[in-house]
């Protein structure tokens, strides 16, 4: 999941400004998932505002569903699905709403799949 950063400085009258990329969680590994529930693949705790960019791996058994929930369970923008081999960029999380959850369902086929977040 990634956000940005910026850092403002202020010496002797003149004033100096860097933005910054930083990347607020990277997670590629796998989960097994099912097709009649929502599994939980990984969480984060958002400073920043957010806008995940999940990639399902081109040699899964076939499409997922996510979605991101909060702290209290409740659902965070819409439900996406993605292809085999497909990258989507999730819904906005807004900066500084505690910890959210990304959850994934099999479409079709249980077992184990690789995924990439950004």
């Amino acid at each position: 999941m990634s956000g940005s950063q910026s850092v403002n400085a202020t010496t002797d009258g003149e004033q100096a400004t860097q933005s910054t990329a930083t990347a607020m969680i990277y997670w590629s590994s796998t989960a097994y998932l099912v097709t009649n529930a929502y599994s939980n693949v990984t969480s984060s705790n958002n400073i920043f505002n957010d806008s995940p960019v999940v990639t399902n791996n081109a040699g899964n058994k076939g499409a997922i569903k996510v979605k991101i929930v909060n702290s209290n369970g409740a659902q965070v923008g819409s439900v996406k699905t993605i292809g085999k081999g497909k990258t989507v960029r999730l819904d906005s999380i807004p900066w500084n709403s505690g910890t959210y959850t990304l959850k994934a369902m099999a479409v079709s086929s249980a077992g184990t799949y690789a995924i990439k977040i950004d």
